[in-house]
């Protein structure tokens, strides 16, 4: 069996149902929440019984009652059994059994069909026919043959059910005066569907809440004077429409108790607060829940208690600790990343059964206290050094706050001190480390993200690290530095950016914009001293190296062989073979697109179709020695020279590509000369249209028409009418052509027209309108 929803809205008295063609009326209650629940079922099982074959049970084909005729005459009973176990523990209000027609033998007798409740059996032949017991009245129906033939069964399987039967079958037969008679017999479909309107109780609400705390009142403490209240609903039916109540009473006065009104449930929780004035400091107080649907109640759930507790601790507790004095001044006590403990007390004060601490240099929590009113010890460890402090509140099992208190203490400097020099790339250079942690013995270092280095700290608590920086990259670096003892304690952390001098050179490219092939002058000049050489690198080409003016200047000529923006990156070398940072300078390479003229086509319409025109291309920027180009979508193709003649094929608009070619291969930019071919139009003249009238053409008459291409070489003329294909008339020896065309009604037609010569040369669409008028 299927649920199908709850097709009602809204809640009344009575509920009104219509299912399968049964109006029937359900008794609700005054208040009724949630709508009944509906389903339709197919019978689990289904059997025809025929008098000609007694012992055969028929599962197959049609349902037959009463009799019918072929070489022998028949009589049948068939017979459907339903599951009524979804039903088991609901309130039922409607069962229709819809049992819909298929045929009938005679539509001039009379619907003499039965419905009987019978005695459960297990199989069901002519010869062995389970016992009627009930005759049921069918709703009434006029029509001969029907799908809603509807009886309804209620009473029935409300019956079956308190007698604890979980199936319920029904027998459908033809009255006993009338069953033998042919004319009377009927055909039904065996999926008959029984519908059904139904209630189930609601369940008992669960997992009842205070807030978010438990139902224990020992454990379960609020300060709130109207604590919210939460429980879950259940309801096989689902909780759409469901309500419920909820019940609230002191432990010590259960005479006391207050119901509220009803309640919504639908989202599967019941929710609500105490009612206000009823919740004292100090006492005990109890909720209960159970649901509603309009048609049953649950069972009021257990209660789940809680204890109010409305005042504050009044005392602040102490702060001590033995590693970090309080209110102590420099050089302090500790140091950054030395652990000490703070004990926090409550000085007896027996609400308070935790503590809450926070401060700065350090991360704050929570801790829980040795016994209410007693103390808790943390251990603290700074993460910085100079004055601190932590402030501290207690808190009761309500979560209440005590006043705080603050405790101001000096975490000594435990960080080493360093001394950054300033360095040039390639020279050597001492960062001096000066130790703050008592019994240091090492001072640890990273450079960047490097690996961690060591160096001993010295008598004298310093230590010394000679770095020389030989390689290019990031002028910014970062060092970070900290002691450690012989325990392996480890001090606070210095951390000191710094720049490294890369002596990048000045590089100026002149002219700094020009022409691929076009040389360019560089200058490079740099601070530096001790420079014997540069190396240069432009794009992807490979390092070149030159050596330097006696000053440590250099000049050299460098000539650009491709075409773009370029960076050139420079850097200079001394004696010990250490390179400089890379100083750059850019360029521009243009290679400028030719030029194109041409007088027989320009952007104005000219020439024709088929007619030759000549194209002169130059480079007046750039030198080349060669051309690429092509027209339209045609393939590239080369010439030295500097003109190109062709032919279109079409008139209207055509594109003529070109870029220049250098000796060294390098392709300028492309140039795009667009311009336009004249249509070659041919002339149209009709009979039927003369000039200056009259118009003859009628509908269902051809009308002819002939067409003198102006386009030379033409032997072909292409014509059609609006939307239709093209059609194709050879041009005869008089150079004229000739069709004709036949409309079947009145109106306007546009004829489109052009020629064609044999090597596909076109002379482009004449188009014209033409009225044929009414005859």
């Amino acid at each position: 069996m299927r649920s199908s929803g709850r097709p009602w809205r809204g809640a009344g008295a009575l509920v009104a149902a219509l299912v399968a063609g049964l109006v029937v009326v359900v008794p609700g209650t005054a208040h009724a929440a949630q709508q009944p629940n509906w389903a339709t079922s197919s019978p689990v099982r289904w059997v025809t019984t025929d008098s000609k074959q007694p012992h055969k049970s028929i599962t197959t084909g049609d349902a037959r009652v009463g009799a019918w005729r072929d070489d022998r005459h028949h009589i049948g009973k068939s017979y459907f059994t339903f599951d009524l176990s979804r039903f088991k523990g609901t309130q039922l209000f409607t069962a229709s059994l819809r049992t819909p027609e298929k045929a009938a033998n005679d539509c001039t007798k009379p619907r003499s069909t039965q419905l009987w409740v019978v005695k459960p059996q297990e199989r069901i032949t002519w010869a062995n026919q389970p016992w009627e017991i009930t005759n049921i009245a069918p709703t009434a129906n006029e029509d001969c043959v029907s799908p809603w033939v509807t009886w309804n069964v209620v009473e029935p399987i409300k019956k079956a059910l308190e007698r604890g039967r979980t199936e319920i079958t029904f027998a459908l037969r033809i009255a006993e005066p009338v069953q033998g008679k042919v004319e009377y017999g009927r055909t039904y479909d065996p999926a008959a569907v029984l519908s059904t309107t139904f209630n189930t109780p609601p369940g008992v609400p669960t997992d009842l809440q205070v807030g978010n705390g438990t139902c224990d009142p020992a454990t379960n403490f609020f300060s709130d004077a109207q604590p919210a209240v939460s429980a879950i609903a259940h309801d096989a039916d689902g909780t759409y429409g469901l309500e419920g109540r909820l019940a609230f009473w002191p432990v010590a006065a259960p005479e006391q108790r207050v119901e509220s009104g009803l309640l919504w449930a639908g989202s599967g929780y019941l929710n609500g607060w105490f009612p206000a004035g009823m919740v004292k400091d100090g006492g005990v107080y109890a909720f209960a829940a159970r649901t509603e649907d309009g048609f049953a109640t649950s069972e009021w759930s257990a209660p789940c208690q809680f204890t109010a507790d409305f005042t504050p601790p009044a005392t602040a507790p102490a702060i001590s600790s033995t590693t970090y004095r309080e209110n102590g001044g420099p050089p302090g006590d500790g140091g950054e990343g030395i652990p000490g403990d703070f004990t926090f007390d409550a000085k007896g004060d027996e609400e308070v059964i935790a503590f809450e601490y926070g401060g700065l240099g350090f991360r704050g929590g929570r801790v829980n206290a040795d016994a209410p009113g007693g103390k808790a010890t943390v251990s603290i460890t700074p993460t910085t050094d100079g004055p601190l402090y932590i402030s501290v509140t207690g808190i009761d099992r309500a979560g209440h706050r005590s006043p705080g208190t603050s405790y101001r203490f000096w975490v000594r400097t435990t960080a080493p001190f360093v001394e950054v020099p300033l360095f040039d790339i390639g020279v050597p250079r001492d960062f001096v480390f000066t130790a703050n942690q008592d019994g240091a013995t090492q001072f640890v270092y990273q450079l960047d993200d490097g690996a961690e280095q060591t160096v001993p700290v010295g008598e004298d608590r310093k230590g010394r690290k000679t770095v020389t920086f030989t390689e290019q990259g990031e002028e910014r670096h970062e060092i970070k530095v900290w002691t450690v003892n012989a325990a392996g304690t480890r001090s606070g952390d210095s951390e000191r950016s710094f720049s490294v001098n890369l002596f990048r050179p000045d590089v100026e490219v002149d002219p700094w914009d020009g022409v691929v092939g076009q040389t360019r002058t560089v200058t490079v000049s740099t601070g530096r001293t001790g420079v014997v050489s540069y190396v240069y690198k432009v794009g992807d080409e490979p390092e070149k190296q030159l050596p330097a003016n006696a000053n440590g200047s250099l000049t050299f000529e460098y000539t650009p062989t491709a075409k773009g923006d370029f960076a050139m990156r420079v850097a200079s070398i001394n004696a010990a073979g250490v390179r400089s940072g890379w100083g750059t300078g850019e360029f521009l390479a243009e290679a400028p697109a030719p030029d194109v003229t041409s007088n027989d086509y320009k952007y104005e319409p000219g020439g024709a179709p088929g007619q030759t025109g000549t194209f002169t291309f130059s480079s007046p920027r750039l030198p080349v020695v060669s051309y690429k180009y092509k027209f339209d979508d045609e393939p590239w193709q080369s010439t030295t020279g500097t003109q190109v003649q062709w032919a279109p094929k079409k008139p209207g608009y055509h594109y003529l590509h070109v870029m220049g070619v250098t000796a060294g291969g390098v392709e300028s930019d492309e140039r795009s000369y667009m311009f336009q071919v004249k249509a070659a139009l041919p002339v149209v003249t009709s009979p039927q249209y003369p000039d200056g009238g009259p118009v003859t053409a009628r509908p269902g008459e051809p009308i002819e028409f002939v067409v003198t291409p102006a386009l030379a070489g033409s032997r072909e003329v292409l014509w059609n009418i609006a939307f239709n294909p093209p059609q194709v008339v050879p041009v005869g020896e008089d150079g004229k052509a000739r069709f004709t065309v036949t409309l079947p009604s009145s109106g306007t037609f546009s004829l489109t027209v052009s020629s064609r010569t044999p090597d596909g040369v076109v002379s482009g669409n004449l188009e014209r309108s033409y009225f044929v008028p009414q005859q």
